[in-house]
């Protein structure tokens, strides 16, 4: 197959292809024009010439063919068909010599070529051959054998069919035959020469490059060297070299005789990809190792990694397990390293590094983890536990126990137990050492702690009655105590007691010391228990401080604190209550003719005066005033810019008001009074945001408007006669005797009408002043909706007829349309009316 590049922008890809000496050639190319684009369906013409010993060889045969391309822009063409021009096709001796093919394009169809392009042909020696032995009166002969010196492919075959190209069939019994054989003769031939090779293109993922297979119990493909590779699988890409695959059976089977079955290397020191991978996703075993020699079932060694390493992500499973089901040991590691152990348990999460335990045995007697040392007279530690990691504060050791223990004999059911068991012995059963220059809390030779609600941080008895020894010896050469006592809660720093006729605590001081025989003091600036307690059972009070001064100025008590914090507790005055009841303080001004406070308290800083708080259900401050004054008075100096007070809820949950003002009296509950020059009487405000206010004039402000349960807006004027005279629902008129004054309506259809004696206004206008007595005014409704006194004098009432005055004094009846002239119309009606007499409906009162 050749592909044909032209000077001219024109791409032909030709594909010639024949078994035999050809009497014809077939020719196929793709024509393009000059941009690269397909020519479809369009007729092209070609002058072909067979050209003798190189491109620029004397043709010794010359012809014309024209064709039409497909829709792909493909040209399908026989060479040896078409319109010769010079010379012979089927005289052509190819044995001769090599031969070119010119081709020379006209693409509109005609005989203009413009695009010229050569390329060899190249034939097969068999074809050849049987060419010029057909001419010669013989025949093709098979074993045939020949020697070419060729740069070329000897032979080659095309099949754009489904069959086979080449197929070798050999159908005897004898051992070691083959079908199709590929032989590399030299002795030292090139890398990665190869005997047969299977060349697959494709670039999917179902393509064999060459395929063997055996249908009985045999080997599908077989490789064999004495030295070498039987079978070299290599894949350049992400592929695999080799892949063995079996549904039922073994994938891959590697045995041998006296070498070694199988090999698997890395030679590549910067791959740091995995040697040999082994995934199962079944519940089967991953890899199944036995051995019935004396061998290792595995051998791992490594120079720097893990020579075997385990990996597990469920906690019920286990990177490595060893089982013993006889006499032997599940797992043993050995060493002749100095430095190095034998095995070595490692924990980078939060497990184990190395966990033993006891699971089903009951007798007793088993142990999770044995350290022993001195067999065959060996010497060391049976065990050692180190923290190399200075900034590590967790322990170091430690053994817990959730056993009982046993009462009767104590040396059973501990946490751990150490017995030197040696009656000459100076040596102690437990020793605890500690290297630090610091004497925090746990830094000491042993540390005993009691966490429970019994039980003693530290335990030393003398059992023996006879023995004179002590049960406890503290000694130190330094500085610090030989015993420093501390109780963290309710508890004594040190109690003793005595049983005989000793001494329940007996200090002393001998002969040669300077030393105190006692002393009490607290050092630690934290601990807030008392220096020195006083209780009494009785009434009398447990101490009693009182300057016995008219004219002193100083304190009684004075409790003064030097702190940074303001935690609770830490004041210069500290009362607790206990009881139901009593107070925690009490501050008593008892001369009725003195003026100071019972309690003046005063912060030069950032805090609060007073900050009280109750936890219950009590109040924060409780204040009465049994005379004239304030229960609470708060006020700012005239040099002061705070508030006078200020009241907050912090949490969104709280429902409750933040202030709650209520009076039992006969005056006014909240009284404001704003005395300054500028400023509102009072702010609303929502999200910090202003929603009303009422200015210094007393003009209200309503961002969302107002709501009021009257229907009907009102305005405060005088009547004619008594005020008593009137009732809500009267009709108004304007009176013509008196200035800004009504009276009841007593004509029909009057033009006077004004508007309606408001039962319940939504908003009363009047230029008075709000204090005013405005008792001896009504209200008229002007707009709204009013319950209004009808009758039927303009006959039955429906909604939505027009309302006019009647004869009827402050009585409305139905207005006649045809009637009607401007100013007359009350308003409309909202009810049906057909009542005899005088009736109430609401009406939509709107003068017209």
């Amino acid at each position: 197959m050749k592909k044909i590049l032209f000077a001219m922008g024109l791409v032909l890809g030709s594909h010639l292809a024949f078994a035999q000496v050809p009497e014809k050639m077939s020719y196929q190319a793709i024509v393009r024009n000059a941009g690269g684009q397909v020519l479809a369906n369009q007729s092209v013409g070609i002058r072909a010439s067979i050209l003798q010993g190189s491109p620029a060889g004397a043709a010794v045969y010359s012809e014309r063919l024209t064709g039409n391309t497909n829709a792909n822009g493909l040209l399908t063409l026989e060479l040896g068909s078409g319109t010769v021009l010079t010379g012979t096709f089927n005289t052509i001796n190819w044995s001769t010599g090599n031969y070119y093919l010119k081709t020379e394009t006209d693409p509109t169809g005609g005989t203009t070529y413009t695009i010229t392009g050569t390329s060899q042909l190249l034939s097969v020696p068999f074809a050849m051959y049987a060419k010029t032995a057909g001419g010669g009166g013989g025949s093709f002969s098979i074993p045939y054998t020949n020697t070419v010196n060729n740069a070329a492919s000897l032979f080659s075959l095309t099949n754009d069919g489904d069959g086979t190209s080449l197929e070798g069939v050999n159908n005897t019994t004898s051992s070691s035959i083959a079908s199709v054989r590929g032989i590399v003769s030299n002795i030292a031939p090139g890398g990665f020469s190869a005997g047969v090779r299977g060349i697959n293109n494709g670039t999917g993922g179902l393509g064999v490059g060459i395929w063997g297979s055996q249908a009985g119990s045999g080997w599908g493909v077989y490789g064999v060297t004495p030295t070498g590779l039987g079978i070299y699988g290599n894949s350049s890409g992400a592929g695999y070299g080799v892949y063995a695959n079996s549904n039922t059976g073994t994938g891959l089977n590697a045995t041998s005789t006296t070498g070694i079955a199988a090999t698997i290397a890395n030679f590549n020191n910067a791959n740091n990809n995995n040697v040999l991978n082994a995934t199962n996703v079944g519940n089967g075993t991953v890899v199944n190792v036995s051995t019935t020699g004396s061998g290792a079932g595995v051998r791992s060694s490594t120079e720097s990694g893990f020579a075997v390493h385990g990996i597990t992500s469920a906690q019920t499973s286990a990177g490595i397990i060893g089982d013993n089901n006889g006499a032997g040991e599940a797992i043993v590691g050995r060493t002749t390293s100095d430095i190095a152990g034998a095995v070595v348990g490692r924990n980078d999460g939060g497990g184990y590094g190395v966990r033993g335990f006891v699971s089903t045995n009951a007798t007793g007697t088993s142990v999770g983890v044995l350290g022993q040392v001195g067999l065959n007279s060996g010497k060391g530690r049976a065990g050692r536990f180190e923290n190399l990691n200075a900034s590590n504060d967790r322990n170091t050791f430690e053994v817990a126990s959730n056993t009982n223990g046993n009462i009767p004999d104590n040396t059973q059911g501990n946490a751990s137990s150490f017995f030197l068991n040696n009656t000459n012995s100076v040596g102690a059963a437990v020793r605890g050492e500690v290297n630090t220059i610091f004497g925090n809390f746990g830094a000491s030779g042993i540390f005993g702690v009691s966490s429970g609600t019994g039980g003693r941080a530290g335990l030393f008895y003398a059992s023996n009655p006879a023995g004179n020894g002590a049960s406890l010896i503290a000694l130190t050469d330094g500085n610090g105590n030989a015993i420093t006592a501390n109780a963290g809660k309710n508890g004594n720093g040190v109690e003793t007691n005595v049983d005989g006729t000793g001494n329940a605590l007996y200090a002393w001081v001998p002969t040669f010391s300077l030393g105190r025989a006692g002393r009490f003091n607290i050092f630690n600036e934290s601990n807030t228990s008392d220096v020195i307690t006083v209780t009494t059972v009785g009434n009398g009070i447990g101490g009693n401080f009182k300057v016995d001064r008219v004219t002193g100025t100083s304190a009684a008590v004075k409790g003064e604190v030097n702190s940074q914090f303001a935690n609770f507790g830490t004041a210069g005055v500290y009362g607790v209550s206990a009881g139901t009841g009593g107070y925690a303080g009490l501050f008593y001004s008892s001369n009725a003719a003195g003026n100071g406070p019972a309690l003046l308290a005063l912060t030069e800083g950032g805090g609060n005066g007073i900050t009280a708080n109750a936890g219950g259900n009590g109040d924060g401050i409780e204040a009465t005033a049994d005379g004239t004054g304030s229960a609470i008075y708060a006020w700012t100096p005239n040099f002061g810019v705070g508030r006078a007070a200020r009241f907050a809820n912090f949490n969104s949950a709280n429902a409750q008001p933040v202030v709650h003002i209520s009076s039992n009296g006969t005056g006014s509950t909240l009284l404001i009074n704003h005395q300054g020059a500028s400023g509102n009487i009072a702010v609303y405000q929502s999200a910090s945001v202003n929603e009303a206010r009422i200015n210094k004039d007393g003009r209200g402000f309503f961002n969302g408007g107002t709501q009021n349960s009257g229907a009907d807006i009102a305005e405060a004027f005088d009547v004619e006669g008594n005020i008593s005279a009137y009732e809500p629902g009267d009709i108004l008129v304007i009176s013509t005797t008196k200035d800004r004054s009504v009276e009841k309506s007593s004509t029909p259809y009057s033009t006077l009408v004004a508007g309606v004696y408001a039962t319940k206004p939504g908003v009363l206008l009047t230029e008075e002043h709000i204090d005013t007595d405005i008792s001896d005014k009504v209200p008229m409704g002007v707009i709204g909706v009013i319950p209004t006194k009808v009758c039927l004098e303009g006959g039955k009432i429906k909604r939505g007829d027009l309302l006019v005055t009647s004869s009827k004094s402050g009585v409305a009846m139905k207005a006649n349309p045809k009637k009607v002239r401007i100013g007359q119309v009350l308003g409309k009606a909202l009810q049906d009316y057909d009542q005899n007499g005088i009736g109430k409906i609401n009406v939509l009162v709107n003068i017209k």
